[in-house]
């Protein structure tokens, strides 16, 4: 009864058009007088132990007093919650925004029953990231299982394994120098990263494979692969270095939300590809010891492999 009186407005229907519904709203033109001393003359029928029906003041069955209170109660799984929105201004980033005021809270005292939790912007990007590790951790488990099943060796797919870190390496200088904050777009660059700089490790050391079980000692057939097989692998990293800087220099504001992607994989393949000629050789030689394998060959096949006859 006091809730119906002191309701604004009832939608009462809704008026639909072609492209969009309308509520239509009842007005109670007296609630707009409506004050203290009305709800206190409010009265409630009620019926006694003789049957008999009558109205008593609602100032008779409950006290009036004056205080501050909420204007509606919100819950969620049956707790009381209060939201406490805010914005980021221009020029600042949200995740970082978000830690600051993650640790401010930190070690802020609050009652008994009482937690605070962030949601928001702030809470879907911490989540994506979270998923975007585990993909590229995922990423990792799987080229390194393709390798192995391309090699039939655990050794060679690890050694090709240390140009990871050398391409995250290169892909953080990236965004340190072109002042691009670590986002979705550049985890999603670092993705891209693991299927592509693998490709000159696997170039490197297929080919140092090939030479030893030719017969060449293991540092000659280092030499001969870092000479052979530099203009390869420049060429394949430079093809994806060039369409990246595309994006990289582009001036046009949608090509700003994927410059992050592009400056990482850019980056990281510039610089892996360089670290690649050196890190790799001396991974190869510090950790295969063993003695290559010997195969023979017959005249025919050494006649079919072009590379070998070159060598």
């Amino acid at each position: 009864l006091v809730y119906a009186k002191l309701s604004e407005s009832v939608t009462s229907t809704t008026l639909s058009t072609e492209s969009k519904d309308y509520p239509v709203l009842i007005l109670d033109g007296e609630a707009e007088e409506f004050t203290t001393e009305d709800v206190k003359n409010m009265t409630v029928t009620v019926t006694d132990s003789d049957g008999k029906s009558k109205d008593i003041p609602l100032s008779d069955l409950v006290d009036f007093q004056a205080a501050e209170g909420l204007n509606a109660i919100n819950r969620i799984n049956q707790n009381r919650t209060l939201t406490v929105t805010a914005s980021v201004a221009d020029g600042y980033n949200v995740g970082l925004v978000g830690s600051d005021v993650q640790t401010a809270l930190d070690g802020y005292s609050l009652p008994d029953g009482y937690s605070i939790t962030m949601a928001g912007e702030n809470e879907t990007i911490n989540e994506a990231m979270i998923e975007m590790i585990k993909m590229i951790l995922l990423a990792v488990a799987f080229v390194y299982l393709v390798m192995v099943a391309q090699f039939q060796s655990l050794l060679s797919p690890f050694i090709i394994l240390f140009t990871v870190p050398l391409a995250f390496t290169g892909g953080l200088i990236g965004l340190l120098i072109g002042q691009e904050q670590l986002s979705i777009m550049s985890l999603i660059g670092f993705l891209v990263l693991m299927g592509t700089v693998v490709n000159n490790g696997i170039v490197f050391v297929d080919y140092v494979n090939q030479l030893r079980i030719a017969g060449f000692e293991k540092r000659e057939a280092l030499l001969i692969t870092g000479k052979t097989r530099m203009r390869p692998i420049l060429m394949t990293a430079l093809t994806t270095i060039l369409s990246m800087c595309t994006l990289v220099f582009s001036q046009d504001p949608m090509a700003g939300a994927s410059r992050g992607m592009a400056i990482v994989v850019a980056g990281g393949l510039l610089y892996a590809t360089f670290m690649t000629l050196f890190i790799v050789p001396v991974m190869y030689d510090i950790l295969y010891r063993k003695k290559p394998l010997v195969v023979e060959f017959d005249e025919a096949e050494l006649d079919d492999d072009s590379d070998l006859l070159k060598v």
